[in-house]
């Protein structure tokens, strides 16, 4: 006889991508490997800058918020219910956790081995193009666009337009970023970065780049017992490093990201190493640049719980238009998304009006 608790977790692993896509034999076998895990109001699963786990997610019940911290202030990015997955870069960047999850309310969440998994992705061509297609396009469900599992877009009305403008918006990044030299001190180098609270140091030789050292290659090289800390920057750097130029968008920044396996860019004049550094992008300001994507506004409206909530997307939308202009957009794309998240506005305002105060028609019979 079955295991009744591991058939029931098989049985709601079935109705969501990329489980839907196995054999029930196959549910069972990764539902008697998971766990589930009770999730208190404002308890963190994991944190930006923690180790990826030997466990990736998926929402059983609740609401879990996925959040990125920004100048000391913590941005709500998306919110996860049901279905939907957390966790998914373990697959294929071997780094830390760019974001935040912590449970909005009380929740439930099933943990899946990723090493037990995998066999199910190597195994099975429909998971591993969903896996594949959720991480590239930075959405948890990339085969539906009409309910929940997402990661940071809807593209539920205006995919075309939304699309568009994630390739034009231009990303903001760190100008004028730490540099060093090739002979450099390791243990200064670390301390320059601790103290100026920064991930990152360019190095550099005759004023144009030749390497990086990243918080990454410290673990990896130092705290392992590698290298000590009194090795040189050329010792510990990778190189060569990734350039790119100036004016690059948000999307052209992912995929090169993507490409090259790198969490960080190096920014010049001409987008080459043949040019002085002005500038690095890090995987953290990609996130925050997909954050005031027209999708993403979208979902936040929907979502907001009060007045200010609205207003702070009112206000990202602002944002996004001058950016939109800015890069030349063409006013027919920016108009279709504004009056949509517009109506979404108000629509929700009124939501949350009546909600407060009771419907109109029963102030005007009963008030």
């Amino acid at each position: 006889m079955k295991n009744p608790v591991a058939q029931k977790v098989a049985d709601f692993l079935k109705h969501y991508p990329p489980f839907s896509s196995l054999t029930p034999d196959n549910l069972f076998a990764i539902a008697e490997a998971s766990r589930l895990l009770y999730l208190d109001k404002n308890q963190t699963l994991f944190k930006g800058g923690d180790h990826i786990h030997t466990d990736f997610y998926i929402v059983n019940t609740g609401v879990v918020g996925l959040s990125l911290t920004s100048d000391a202030e913590e941005m709500l990015i998306d919110k996860c219910d049901e279905g939907d997955i957390l966790g998914l870069r373990p697959f294929f960047a071997k780094n830390d956790y760019l974001m935040t999850a912590r449970a909005r309310e009380e929740a439930t969440v099933y943990a899946i081995p990723i090493t037990f998994f995998e066999q199910f992705i190597t195994g099975n061509s429909k998971v591993l193009e969903f896996l594949l297609e959720s991480f590239a396009s930075q959405t948890r469900n990339p085969l539906d666009r009409e309910r929940s599992g997402r990661l940071l877009s809807e593209n539920t009305i205006y995919s075309d337009q939304d699309v568009d403008i994630q390739y034009f918006q231009p990303i903001k990044y760190t100008r004028n970023p730490i540099t060093a030299n090739p002979d450099d001190v390791l243990m200064y180098i670390a301390k320059t970065m601790a103290n100026s609270a920064i991930g990152s140091v360019i190095i550099q030789k005759d004023q144009l780049p030749i390497g990086i050292i990243t918080d990454r290659d410290l673990r990896a090289k130092i705290a392992t017992g590698l290298l000590p800390i009194t090795s040189i920057a050329t010792e510990v750097m990778t190189s060569p490093v990734i350039t790119v130029p100036e004016n690059i968008s948000v999307a052209e920044a992912q995929m090169i990201m993507l490409k090259h396996n790198v969490g960080h860019l190096c920014v010049t004049r001409d987008g080459t190493d043949n040019t002085a550094v002005s500038g690095i992008i890090s995987e953290h300001d990609v996130v925050a640049a997909q954050a005031n994507t027209p999708g993403v506004l979208l979902k936040q409206t929907r979502r907001s719980a009060n007045n200010k909530e609205l207003k702070y997307v009112r206000e990202k939308l602002t944002d996004l238009i001058q950016n939109s202009i800015d890069k030349n957009i063409p006013i027919s794309h920016i108009s279709n998304i504004v009056a949509e998240i517009n109506i979404a506005l108000t629509r929700r305002a009124i939501e949350l009006a009546v909600t407060k105060i009771g419907s109109p028609l029963l102030f005007v019979l009963y008030g």
